[in-house]
């Protein structure tokens, strides 16, 4: 007997109940005649028999070759649209078996390869297919900032509408680079702000990429203090690229002596301080022309292992020139010719100058101005 039972779901379910008047009553008289069919069912079964399950590691290899095949679908949908002259025709054709992942990647690339139309035409098929991602628009909002197109990456960060993308730090780091990168700073603190009464959590690329923006700003060093407050009371660390962004900042205020004690206090945290940290600080003794500093500090980046590089040997030479060690700077000069730095320089100016000391002069004015 058969009984359909509903249980509210998209799903019947069937039960079998055998039932007494279902079956006959055996007898001594059809005993023998039963067992011998019981014998021969049992027997038809045994040949009958559905094939056997393929063992556990066998099924896993099986399925692991289909998503092999898949991924290599995949793959090669991506070389081809990457590689495709006609973006169009080969999204229609591919665009169904790439993920987003995939077309991410695809945007990523054409970017790193500066294909602006074909970034622009992959985002919004994207978008009209649903096929997007938190990466990418923080990737296409990346790319216009580099792009210098700040009003198309506002444009499209507020078309978001998802209000907890809206404050997704990753999306909200790429738009206020952007601003910062093309010289809206002002307008990127005021974003921040209200990105932050949205539900912002800042993390530590948000507060150094706002302190990059304090640079170039004519309040910038007071900026960056209101910034370093705020980010200590909300639990972000002092790293060393924040380190790092400050010097570059007291550097150009002229707060030389403020530099001198970033860079002090860095160590003492347990940062190593690179060569962008020590070209900063220098560059901060470069204002007065304090070649005494200078040249302690080069000893000490020596002895720390790093070797000094062109932004540093002529940041030097503008510490030495403003100091007034006019021999110094012709003796670093030449070791700036010797190391090959100004030979791109030379190759200018060699055909006009006959008297190598004034080549070299002219080398020396072309790197300190």
């Amino acid at each position: 007997m058969e009984i359909s039972v509903s249980l509210g779901t998209k799903f019947s379910h069937v039960l079998f109940h055998p039932l007494s008047s279902s079956f006959p009553t055996a007898t001594v008289s059809n005993w023998a005649s039963a067992t011998a069919t019981a014998r021969v069912v049992v027997k038809e079964q045994t040949h009958t028999e559905p094939a056997q399950q393929p063992p556990p590691a066998a099924a896993a290899a099986a399925r692991g070759k289909r998503q092999s095949s898949s991924y290599l679908a995949r793959k090669s949908a991506i070389l081809e649209v990457q590689q495709s002259s006609d973006l169009t025709s080969s999204l229609e054709r591919l665009g169904g078996i790439l993920k987003v992942p995939d077309l991410n990647a695809i945007l990523r690339h054409f970017g790193d390869l500066g294909r602006g139309r074909d970034v622009l035409q992959l985002f919004e098929w994207m978008q009209q297919h649903g096929k997007t991602s938190i990466s990418s628009y923080s990737s296409y909002i990346k790319f216009l900032g580099k792009s210098g197109n700040s009003l198309k990456a506002l444009e499209i960060y507020n078309s978001i509408t998802d209000e907890s993308d809206k404050v997704n730090v990753f999306i909200c780091n790429s738009i206020l680079s952007c601003l910062v990168r093309n010289g809206k700073f002002e307008s990127s603190l005021k974003l921040f702000d209200k990105m932050k009464q949205s539900g912002l959590t800042p993390d530590a690329v948000t507060y150094n990429t706002l302190l990059t923006g304090c640079i170039k700003d004519k309040n910038g060093y007071s900026k960056a203090l209101e910034l370093v407050q705020e980010l200590k009371y909300n639990g972000v660390q002092m790293d060393s690229v924040m380190y790092g962004i400050l010097l570059a900042i007291c550097a150009s205020n002229n707060l030389c002596a403020k530099a001198q004690s970033y860079f002090n206090q860095m160590k003492v945290e347990g940062h190593s301080p690179n060569v962008y940290h020590y070209s900063s600080l220098l560059n901060a003794y470069s204002s007065g022309g304090d070649y005494t500093k200078a040249d302690e500090l080069i000893q000490d980046m020596k002895s720390s292992g790093l070797v000094p590089n062109k932004v540093i040997l002529t940041t030097l030479l503008k510490v030495y020139v403003r100091g007034g060690l006019f021999e110094k700077s012709r003796e670093l000069l030449a070791e700036l010719d010797t190391l090959g730095y100004a030979e791109n320089e030379l190759k200018v100016h060699m055909p006009f100058c006959r008297c190598p000391i004034v080549y070299l002069w002219m080398v020396f004015l072309r790197l300190v101005v």
